[in-house]
């Protein structure tokens, strides 16, 4: 394979790169079950999701998540195209990716989730309407409550607080800590006029978008808050700050227009109500090879790399095997299919060598073992006994939120719930001796 190829056939495999509906390598993999039923993720999210949406006559709201890397940006944005169809949902959505205003290492407040929420869809309904962001929005909702809150508190009025550009106020909160924090103080003095005030808003955008856009109205998709993790030093109190605002039924965050945010991995066993994404189910409870869910992870290789390409990287005879072996290596995790397809690809030789291959997912291999600590062992053979998470008291749940986040643990869904460990996970010898404990009990 010469550079140009080489580089065109890896870049295709970016593992962190969500895909819009209509690229040429999305796979709708919940679609391939529809003639049958037989869902190689239990069911068909976006079809679920679009039918709660489009069939209530009340406000929806909605708490969504999955492991990372697990396809639900490419899901949402499936979501968000069907509630944008006038045969079909005739909304305008909004979508909002969290990482561009929310700061995702550090602690969030219902403060920062309103504002960005009220900014992001005055800025799709001014867009929609063939108006110029930069300038509106310099003289919408965002200076309004700039006024207000240097009104309300002086303090806002000095240098330190001086923001250039109203229009623009969501992400100086993001960036400026002193300032939000600030913003978060005065919001909280006074938060049923702040929430009165932004519901109003958004009341408003809403008949702008049915009498205007001549649409039913929005939809907000908040997407990517389940990146939320913080740093080393302050991982679980930023997800303790994630929970305080997604609990309880979320009262200041239920909106008047249908809203769906999603969540952190680790609030789904902390709190009702949150639904998941499970992996592709590429093998069964018993561990046996799936074919419906490999031929699924193998449609998703083959769009982003042809198989006369696929021959010449792992070899013609070798390749089914290899791509096999590859598929059920991941657990059915679509982000590492992709990882490990890239890594192939950049492979010096080609074809890859058997020792090379092996290499590649032993590497894949020691990012678990470093994740996997000693103190997790007992938990995690439990979970590959019982195929359900067993929490018992804090130091569990602090475990499960950890192996959830990394995936060391994923989640499926047949008719009912299950939990696998990652392949990876059981090759650990700390793993295999607690399972052997357990069975010997």
């Amino acid at each position: 394979m010469d550079f140009k190829a080489k580089k065109k056939y890896y870049n295709r495999c970016a593992p962190y790169e969500p895909l819009d509906p209509d690229d040429e390598r999305n796979v709708d993999l919940d679609g391939l079950g529809d003639e049958t039923g037989d869902y190689v993720r239990g069911i068909n999210w976006t079809e679920k999701l679009l039918n709660e949406i489009t069939l209530s006559d009340q406000t929806v709201f909605k708490l969504f998540t999955g492991h990372p890397g697990s396809g639900k940006t490419t899901e949402l944005r499936r979501l968000a195209q069907r509630l944008s169809d006038p045969e079909l949902g005739n909304f305008l959505p909004v979508f909002i990716n969290a990482e561009e205003v929310i700061d995702l290492v550090n602690p969030i407040e219902v403060t920062d989730i309103i504002s960005a929420i009220v900014f992001s869809a005055e800025k799709t309904v001014i867009e929609a309407e063939g108006g110029v962001p930069e300038t509106s929005l310099d003289e919408g909702y965002l200076k309004r409550f700039w006024n207000w809150l240097t009104n309300t508190d002086a303090e806002l009025k000095q240098v330190e607080f001086e923001v250039a550009s109203v229009g623009k106020l969501v992400y100086e909160m993001k960036t400026r800590p002193a300032l939000r924090k600030r913003i978060r103080k005065t919001a909280a003095l006074h938060f049923s006029r702040f929430i009165k005030d932004a519901k109003n808003e958004l009341e408003m955008l809403n008949r702008r978008v049915k009498n205007t856009l001549k649409r039913d109205g929005m939809v907000i998709i908040f997407d990517s808050i389940e990146k939320l993790r913080g740093l080393t030093s302050n991982w679980h109190e930023v997800l303790a700050s994630a929970e305080q605002v997604f609990s309880g039924g979320a009262p200041y965050i239920r909106l008047p227009v249908h809203v769906l945010y999603t969540v952190p991995a680790a609030l789904a066993t902390r709190m009702t109500g949150v639904e998941f994404l499970p992996m592709i189910k590429v093998c069964d409870k018993t561990k046996s090879p799936y074919p419906k869910g490999i031929n699924a992870a193998r449609e998703l290789i083959r769009r982003r790399v042809p198989d006369d390409i696929l021959k010449e990287i792992f070899g013609a005879d070798a390749m089914a095997g290899r791509l096999e072996k590859l598929i059920l290596r991941s657990g059915g995790y679509p982000r590492e299919i992709v990882q490990i397809l890239q890594m192939s690809i950049a492979q010096k030789q080609h074809p890859v060598s058997e020792s090379a291959f092996e290499h590649i997912l032993a590497d894949i291999a020691n990012q678990y073992r470093m994740i996997v600590t000693g103190e997790s062992f007992a938990w995690l053979a439990c979970v590959a006994k019982t195929k359900f998470l067993t929490i018992e008291n804090d130091d569990h749940r602090q475990i499960a939120d950890l192996m959830l986040a990394n995936h060391a643990v994923l989640r499926y869904l047949n008719d009912a719930l299950w939990f696998e460990l990652h392949p990876a996970v059981y090759e650990i010898p700390g793993i295999q001796k607690a399972i052997t404990d357990i069975e010997s009990q």
